[in-house]
């Protein structure tokens, strides 16, 4: 029983930390166009470029490429910072 309580718990604060795996590709773009206005740094141009490549992938519905590039605007952003 108690097994099964930490199981429980545990799943039920691991689920928001993961939320953003559940954002839409269109979503996620929106958010880092939003997090980077104003942000005129090569990564932060590179970021807003993966996302639009992102975005064109899924209406071409190719989920994995625009994961992929998704992701790698996630990560271009995460590297512009707030630097402007």
């Amino acid at each position: 029983m108690r097994i099964i309580f930490m199981l429980t718990a545990m799943l039920a604060f691991a689920l928001p930390a993961q939320a953003s795996l559940f954002d839409s590709v269109d979503d996620r773009g929106d958010k880092i166009t939003d997090q980077l206005q104003g942000n005129n740094s090569y990564h932060a141009h590179l970021a807003r470029e993966f996302a639009m490549i992102a975005s064109s992938e899924k209406s071409q519905h190719d989920l994995g490429v625009a994961k992929c590039f998704i992701k790698m605007a996630e990560e271009e952003a995460a590297k512009a910072g707030d630097a402007k």
